[in-house]
C-alpha cells in the first residue's frame, strides 16, 4: 500500500467530530434533564468516534483526552457506576474542551495545555485509574512482561463496513508501547485478489499499564467482524516466522497514514461545504437536463431561420425562462438550511446561566426546521446569543420576586422561527419583569439622548435601547431589563438586511422579533426611475404603489411631507433629495409614490416612474465601494449599468431620526 496525506481529510473530520460533540452536549443535557438512561449510548458512541479518528488523523492528545472520557462513559454503560450530576458537569467539561482542542487543531496550535491535562487528569480519577504516558511518549525499550498479546484477524468484509484496520492500530498506538507482525497467510494470488476484502491479520504486542477493558473498548465496534484474542504478555515474543512481514506502527499522530478515509471532501481549509438532500440533488439533476433538451431545441434555429417558425422559437425562450428560474431556486434550496442548528446551542448555554445566577428557566424551540441561507445562519448566532443572555440576566426575575408577582418560579424562554412572506422572523420571548419605562426615560435624559419625554410612545421607548449610549455597564442594573449591547445586535442583523424590534409589556414580559431575508443572493424587486439613475426597491418590502395629486399632499412643520393612505398618514421620502439625483421629477403628480413597509412602519417612496420587475443578484455596496446610508447594495443590469438596492428599514429609520430631531 502507499502512503497518502491524510491532512487533505481534516475538514471533514473536523465537521463530523463537531457535530458528534453537539450530539453529546444535547445528549448530555436531556439526561439531566431526567432523560433515558439509554442516552449514554449515544453519548458513548459519539466519543469512540471522535476517539478514534483524533488517533487516525494525526491528534494524539485529543485521543488521549477522549479514552479518559470513554472510559468513565464504560463504566456508566455497563452498570458499574450511576449516572450523577457530577459525571454530566464533567462530560460536558469534557465537551468544552475539546471544541477549543478542535479550534486550535483548525489553527495548526498545539491542542494540549493546562486545561485539558486537569480535565484528562479528572477522569481518569473519576474512572479510578492513574492517567496513561502521553501517546507516543512510552518508554524506548519496550518491556518482556507486564503487557498483552492480542491477535487481530479481520473478516474479509470488514473494509465493506467503513472500518479501517489502521485506526484500530493507532488507537492501540495510544494507550502504549505498541509491537505489530502483519500476517500474510491469508493473501491471495494477485489474479484471486479482491481489494474491497480484507486479507491481512495481525499479531500485536502491547506493554504498558493498559486494562484489558480499555483494549476491547478499541475492538468494540468490529467485534462481530473479526476473530480476536486478548492474553497476557508474559514474555518475549518470538522471531517472525519467514512468511511474516514485520510492520512498526508509529505512535498516533507520527508520520502519513495509509488506506481511504470517508466522505473526502475537496483540499483547502479555506473552503466552505455544506450538506445536501439526496433529493435536492436529484432535482437539481432533472433540472439540467430540462435545460439541455431545451437548449437543443433551440439550437436548430442558430442557421438557415424561418420565420414561420418564430412561434416555436418563442415558445423555446420561455421555456428557457423557467428552467432559468427553476435551476436558480434549485441552486439557492441547497444553500438553505435548518436554523436548528443555531437553536443547539442554547440549551447549554441556558442551563449554565440559569445555574449562575440562581434562576429557574424553562427554554421552548420553537421551529427549528425553518430553513434560511447558510450564509445568514452562520452569522444569526451571535446576535441571538446577546438577546438569550439578556433574556435570562435581566429579564427573568428571580423564583421569590417571580411569586410576588403572582407567576411560577420557573420563568419560560421561547425561542421561534417561522417564514413570512420572502423573510423569516425569529422570536425571543420572555415572560419576566418587562421594560421599565421610568428607569429608561431617565438614563435617556440623563444621557441627553431625548430632550423630553412628554410624548414618547412605548415603542419610541423601546428604540431608545438600541442607542450605543446604553451599551454601559451601569444600565444593567438600573434598567433590570435590557440594555447591553443592543446597539451591537441591531447592527449586526442590519449587516444581514435585516431588522430587529421590540414589543414589552410591564410585568409581563419581552419579545424581540428579528426579520431577516432567506437570502443575501439574490432578491425579487422593481426597477425605479428617478432621473437618470435606476433603483431596485426589494418586492417583499412593497404594499402598493399610487399616483398622488399634488393637493393630496400636506407640508408639515420642518420641510416633511404627508400624504393619507388607507387612514394614516404616511411621510414621504423623496429619493432624489435622499440620494442627489439630477433631472429628476419635481411635482408630485408627475411622478409615482410607491408605498413601503418595514417593521410594521409604512412610509412612501416618491420616483419618476417604475420600469418593471427585476431579480436582482446582490453584490456588497460596502466592500466594492462605502456604507451608504438607506442602500443595502447594488446589482449589475442586463445593459452592464449598476442599479442599487434600496434599504427600506434603512430609509424608514433615516425619516424616524428626522422627525425626533
Amino acid at each position: 500500500m502507499s502512503n497518502i496525506n491524510i491532512a487533505q481529510f481534516h475538514k471533514v473530520f473536523f465537521e463530523e467530530s463537531l457535530e458528534g460533540l453537539d450530539a453529546m452536549e444535547s445528549a448530555l443535557l436531556a439526561l439531566d434533564d431526567g432523560g433515558a438512561a439509554e442516552l449514554v449510548h449515544s453519548i458513548f458512541r459519539a466519543a469512540h468516534s471522535i476517539k478514534g479518528g483524533s488517533a487516525t488523523f494525526g491528534f494524539p492528545d485529543m485521543a488521549a483526552l477522549t479514552h479518559e472520557a470513554e472510559s468513565l462513559l464504560d463504566q456508566v454503560r455497563d452498570g458499574r457506576r450511576a449516572i450523577d450530576k457530577s459525571i454530566i458537569e464533567l462530560m460536558l467539561r469534557t465537551v468544552d474542551c475539546l471544541r477549543g482542542m478542535f479550534e486550535r487543531a483548525q489553527a495548526g496550535q498545539p491542542l494540549a495545555d493546562a486545561q485539558s491535562e486537569d480535565l484528562k487528569r479528572q477522569l481518569a480519577e473519576a474512572a479510578g485509574h492513574n492517567v496513561p504516558a502521553a501517546a507516543g511518549k512510552a518508554a524506548a525499550k519496550p518491556a518482556a512482561s507486564g503487557g498483552w498479546s492480542i491477535q487481530f484477524r479481520p473478516h474479509a468484509g470488514m473494509l465493506a463496513g467503513g472500518n479501517d484496520p489502521l485506526r484500530l492500530l493507532r488507537e492501540l498506538a495510544a494507550l502504549g508501547q505498541l509491537v505489530v507482525e502483519a500476517q500474510l497467510d491469508r493473501v491471495p494470488t494477485l489474479d484471486a485478489l479482491d481489494p474491497s476484502e480484507c486479507h491481512l491479520g495481525w499479531r500485536i504486542e502491547l506493554t504498558g499499564a493498559v486494562s484489558r477493558e480499555a483494549i476491547k473498548a478499541v475492538f468494540e465496534w468490529v467485534e462481530d467482524e473479526c476473530d480476536l484474542t486478548i492474553e497476557p504478555l508474559v514474555v518475549a515474543a518470538p522471531p517472525p516466522a519467514p512468511s511474516v512481514e514485520a510492520v512498526a506502527v508509529p505512535a498516533a499522530g507520527a508520520g502519513a497514514a495509509t488506506g481511504t478515509a470517508r466522505g473526502a471532501a475537496a483540499s483547502g481549509n479555506d473552503a466552505g461545504s455544506v450538506r445536501v438532500s439526496i433529493d435536492k440533488i436529484d432535482g437539481l439533476i432533472d433540472l439540467v437536463g430540462e435545460l439541455v433538451i431545451t437548449q437543443a431545441m433551440l439550437d436548430q434555429f442558430r442557421e438557415d431561420f424561418d420565420p414561420s417558425r418564430l412561434a416555436m422559437l418563442q415558445h423555446g425562450l420561455a421555456q428557457l425562462a423557467r428552467h432559468t428560474r427553476s435551476l436558480q431556486e434549485s441552486v439557492m434550496g441547497i444553500r438553505m438550511l435548518p436554523i436548528g442548528s443555531v437553536f443547539n446551542r442554547f440549551p447549554r448555554l441556558v442551563r449554565d446561566l440559569s445555574q449562575k445566577l440562581g434562576k429557574q428557566v424553562k427554554l421552548e424551540l420553537v421551529g427549528e426546521h425553518t430553513e434560511l441561507d447558510k450564509t445568514v445562519l452562520e452569522k444569526i448566532g451571535d446576535p441571538l446569543v446577546h438577546l438569550v443572555r439578556n433574556a435570562i440576566d435581566h429579564g427573568l426575575e428571580m423564583p421569590d420576586k417571580r411569586r410576588a408577582a403572582g407567576k411560577s418560579d420557573m420563568g419560560t424562554l421561547r425561542l421561534e422561527a417561522f417564514h413570512r412572506g420572502g423573510s423569516i422572523v425569529v422570536e425571543v420571548v420572555d415572560d419576566g419583569a418587562g421594560l421599565n419605562r421610568e428607569a429608561i426615560i431617565a438614563k435617556a435624559l440623563q444621557k441627553s439622548l431625548i430632550s423630553s419625554a412628554d410624548t414618547l410612545s412605548d415603542e419610541a421607548v423601546g428604540e431608545l435601547i438600541f442607542q450605543p449610549g446604553f451599551s454601559t455597564a451601569a444600565v444593567t442594573t438600573d434598567l433590570s431589563g435590557r440594555g447591553v449591547g443592543m446597539d451591537v445586535v441591531r447592527r449586526n442583523v442590519v449587516d444581514l438586511g435585516g431588522t430587529v424590534s421590540i414589543n414589552s409589556r410591564p410585568g409581563k414580559g419581552t419579545t424581540f422579533t428579528i426579520t431577516l431575508p432567506l437570502t443575501l443572493a439574490i432578491i425579487d424587486g422593481l426597477r425605479a426611475a428617478v432621473g437618470e439613475e435606476c433603483y431596485i426597491v426589494p418586492l417583499v418590502s412593497i404594499v402598493e404603489s399610487v399616483q398622488l395629486r399634488a393637493d393630496a399632499v400636506r407640508s408639515v412643520t420642518g420641510g416633511g411631507e404627508l400624504f393619507r393612505f388607507r387612514g394614516e398618514y404616511l411621510p414621504i421620502v423623496r429619493l432624489h433629495q435622499q440620494f442627489g439625483c439630477a433631472d429628476a421629477r419635481q411635482n408630485i403628480d408627475e411622478g409615482l409614490v410607491i408605498v413601503v413597509e418595514a417593521d410594521g412602519t409604512q412610509i412612501g417612496l416618491f420616483i419618476d416612474e417604475l420600469i418593471g420587475q427585476q431579480q436582482a443578484v446582490v453584490k456588497s455596496l460596502e466592500a466594492n465601494y462605502r456604507r451608504v446610508d438607506g442602500i443595502s447594495g447594488a446589482t449589475i443590469l442586463a445593459d452592464g449599468s449598476v442599479a442599487l438596492i434600496i434599504d427600506v428599514a434603512g430609509l424608514i429609520r433615516l425619516q424616524s431620526r428626522r422627525k425626533a430631531a
